[in-house]
C-alpha cells in the first residue's frame, strides 16, 4: 500500500518468528503475492521499491539525531511520563525535510495541560524545531487503552520507538493486548519498551498547576480547533482531533480509513480472512 518493502528482520519482529520459522512463513506467503530477494520482502513484481525505501532509510538515520534531542526535551516537560516516536520515522522511512511524530503518556488528568502548553510553545519556535515536536497523540495514564482496534493502529503501536519512560511505555503496550491479532510479535515491542531510559522524578512545577486546569485547557483547544479547521464537518473534526478527557490527538491527514479499505480489498482478493 505504501510501497514499503520490509527487511526480513523487520518482518521477523512484527510476526514474532525467527530463523527457519520466518523463512518458512515467507515462502508460504509467496502464493499470496509476496516475494523475497535476500534480506528484502515485498509485493510480487515490485522489487524496484527497494531503491526508494533504502533512500528513505538513509534519510531516517540522519533524522534520528534530531529526534533524540526532541525526545530528551519532551521528557523534561512537566507531567510527561513516557515518550515514543511514531509515524514514518519509527518505521525507518523518512525524508530529510520530514517532521517527527511523538506519542506521549502523561500523568492522570493532564493530557490537555500538556497538549495546550506544547501547542503554545511550538508556535514560538523556528520551523525546524516546530517540525521536530509534533505531539500527535497524548494519553494520560488512565486512558491507555486505545479504542480503534484496527490493523493501522496496531502497527503504529507495535512500531512506536520508546525514547523515555520505560514504565509508562510498557503500560501502554499492556493496555492494548488486542493488537496481537494484527501484530503477533507485540511481545518484542514490550521488551523494547522496558529498555527505555527512565524519566526523572516529577517536575517541581507540577504541584503548582491547579487540578482543574486540564478542563480549561481542553475547552480552549476545542474552540481553537473548531475555528482553525472550520472547513471540516464536526464529525470528521472530532475523529481527527480527539477531545475526550485523558486523550488529545491531532491527525489532520488521517490515512487509517484508506489503509483499512485497501487492506480488506487485498485480503479478499487473495482469499485471506481478516484478523
Amino acid at each position: 500500500m505504501f510501497r514499503h518493502p520490509l527487511r526480513v528482520d523487520e518482518l521477523s519482529r512484527l510476526v514474532g518468528l525467527e530463523g527457519n520459522a520466518i523463512d518458512a512463513a515467507i515462502q508460504e506467503a509467496s502464493s499470496l503475492g509476496v516475494e523475497r530477494d535476500g534480506r528484502w520482502v515485498y509485493r510480487t513484481g515490485r522489487g524496484e521499491d527497494r531503491v526508494p525505501r533504502q533512500a528513505r532509510a538513509r534519510a531516517a538515520e540522519r533524522l534520528w539525531r534530531r529526534a533524540q534531542l526532541a525526545a530528551a526535551a519532551l521528557a523534561r516537560v512537566p507531567f510527561v511520563r513516557g515518550v515514543l516516536v511514531t509515524g514514518s520515522l519509527s518505521k525507518q522511512s523518512a525524508s530529510d525535510d520530514g517532521d517527527i511524530d511523538f506519542m506521549l503518556v502523561v500523568a492522570p488528568g493532564r493530557a490537555w495541560t500538556v497538549k495546550s502548553s506544547l501547542h503554545g510553545a511550538r508556535r514560538l519556535l523556528p520551523p525546524l524545531a516546530r517540525e521536530s515536536l509534533c505531539t500527535n497523540y497524548i494519553l494520560d495514564e488512565l486512558s491507555l487503552a486505545i479504542p480503534e482496534h484496527t490493523m493501522f493502529t496496531a502497527v503504529e503501536l507495535a512500531t512506536a520507538v520508546p525514547m523515555a519512560g520505560a514504565e509508562a511505555c510498557v503500560a501502554l503496550v499492556d493496555a492494548n493486548p488486542w493488537a496481537r491479532r494484527f501484530v503477533p510479535g507485540l511481545d518484542g515491542s514490550r521488551q523494547r519498551a522496558a529498555m527505555a531510559p527512565p524519566i526523572l522524578a516529577p517536575h517541581a512545577v507540577e504541584a503548582r498547576v491547579p487540578a482543574d486546569w486540564d478542563d480549561t485547557a481542553r475547552a480552549v483547544m476545542q474552540r481553537f480547533w473548531a475555528w482553525r479547521y472550520r472547513w471540516l464537518d464536526e464529525l470528521d473534526r472530532r475523529k481527527r482531533f480527539k477531545q475526550e478527557a485523558g486523550v488529545a490527538t491531532n491527525h489532520l491527514h488521517d490515512h487509517s480509513a484508506w489503509v483499512a479499505r485497501e487492506f480488506a480489498a487485498r485480503c479478499e482478493a487473495h482469499g485471506v480472512s481478516l484478523p
